[in-house]
């Protein structure tokens, strides 16, 4: 038996009004994943997921997310505002053991339009295992952009190189 770790730290600036629709966005994942009541979604959240179901005006919130059953973040998260900018924010997700690449570029993409309409927001991630298992070690990046979410891992980037597709 081996545990399986994925790894990942960054953080990018992003306007005030984005930072503060993830922070909504991620408050109430945290509360769905701890089976907390949730009140209804304000008007900028339900923008960024309106429902897919009527009667549910979380449906299409959790159907955003792999598990819709446990709309998990995947990492820590925290934001910060600039005090010589207060228009905007630092964001930062972190992880040492659950870091969830598609949940968090998800969770840019949909919040921070305007930001990435300006430039792509990058990250990498790693993943270690406790034990020397073959495969079991890697890692890979994430480029979100307002548009698109495009991924790799270090085993594909190393197929190719090996391949000769540099």
């Amino acid at each position: 038996m081996a545990d399986t770790w994925i790894q990942g730290s960054f953080a990018f600036r992003c306007s005030a009004a984005e930072a503060a629709l993830l922070v909504q966005a991620v408050d109430a994942a945290h509360d769905m994943c701890a089976a907390l009541g949730n009140e209804p979604p304000g008007p900028d959240l339900l923008a960024v997921f309106p429902p897919t179901d009527p009667g549910d005006l979380w449906s299409g919130f959790r159907a955003a997310f792999a598990d819709p059953e446990f709309p998990c973040v995947g990492a820590d998260f925290s934001s910060a505002g600039l005090p010589d900018e207060p228009e905007n924010c630092v964001i930062c997700f972190s992880s040492m053991d659950d870091f969830d690449p598609g949940a968090i570029a998800m969770l840019i993409q949909r919040c921070c339009q305007q930001t990435l309409r300006i430039a792509p927001v990058g990250f990498e991630w790693a993943m270690t295992c406790s034990k020397p298992r073959i495969g079991e070690i890697g890692g890979g990046w994430c480029a979100v952009f307002a548009d698109r979410i495009a991924f790799e891992s270090t085993g594909e980037a190393l197929s190719r190189a090996l391949d000769g597709i540099l």
